[in-house]
């Protein structure tokens, strides 16, 4: 399954309006609508908080998405005039910075949850192949501690699970890492993918959601679903210094473009332009 075969589920919703009782010009944040293309977690009742969440953007003046596809998506969920929508991409902090020295690699490294959409399956599936035996071992930091899939007998000794990490142990990951894999089927921007590239760590990523968008020419996009090719670029990285080598010198370039300063301009543009006018009307 692809994000191109995945049906959304539309809100049908208002005819935006920003109620009078708001004084104020109220500019909200899309991340993606991920909760209405996989329902993970499944429980009713977050899906009916991510329902009360989309229907309160139709209050705001303005809503900010945070890349291209998550403003696809926020236009295919919601009932607003794209006129009061605007992209301003993330940036990536200041911790994430190359070693130096290059650091050998150690391992491979996946950054997220045990959820559906994020597809860890695609990089077990890969691992579990007789002809990945040679490549590191996969560090995966956060997925659920119950996660049995970690814990199958053809991956024994394979899979180092962090249950979590801050930016320091991320980034030293990173470092250390042969590549970041990022299989998810749907991203409204991608952090990890970013802050890998920011690293120094070549950044193998699906060909889906705001992967391609965030990413450009500097990662090696993938079939989600093609747990093989998967398992051959992750050796041709372990075989081709070379091209490792060039991918990691296309990240880190790729990476000084997105600026948390960036985002902060591209923001102050947008609430200046919605306050001027509430400001002539006082």
């Amino acid at each position: 399954m692809t994000l191109a075969h995945t049906p959304v589920e539309v809100l049908h919703l208002p005819t935006w309006t920003v109620p009078s009782r708001i004084p104020v010009p109220v500019v909200a944040t899309f991340y993606d609508a991920t909760p209405f293309r996989f329902p993970s977690p499944p429980e009713p009742w977050r899906r009916h908080r991510a329902r009360q969440a989309i229907r309160s953007l139709t209050r705001a003046t303005a809503v900010h998405a945070i890349s291209e596809h998550a403003r696809s998506e926020l236009l295919a969920t919601v009932d607003i005039p794209p006129e009061r929508t605007f992209v301003a991409h993330l940036g990536v902090d200041g911790e994430f910075t190359p070693a130096r020295p290059s650091l050998p690699p150690e391992h491979l490294l996946f950054v997220g949850g045990s959820d559906p959409h994020k597809n860890l399956d695609v990089v077990l599936a890969a691992l579990s192949s007789p002809d990945a035996a040679r490549l590191p071992p996969l560090a995966v930091v956060g997925a659920a501690a119950g996660d049995r899939r970690l814990a199958e007998p053809n991956l024994l000794g394979r899979v180092r699970r962090f249950a979590e990490a801050d930016d320091r142990q991320l980034a030293s990951l990173y470092r250390r890492a042969l590549a970041v894999l990022v299989p998810s089927r749907n991203e409204g921007f991608s952090l990890p993918a970013l802050e890998a590239m920011a690293c120094g760590c070549p950044v193998l990523a699906a060909r889906a959601g705001a992967l391609p968008e965030v990413c450009g020419d500097a990662a090696r996009l993938l079939d989600p679903d093609d747990a093989a090719a998967w398992r051959a670029a992750m050796l041709a990285l372990l075989d081709q210094p070379a091209r490792r080598n060039a991918l990691l010198e296309a990240g880190l370039a790729r990476a000084r473009t997105f600026t948390w300063e960036r985002t902060a301009r591209e923001l102050a543009e947008v609430y200046r332009s919605l306050v001027r006018p509430a400001s002539s009307l006082s």
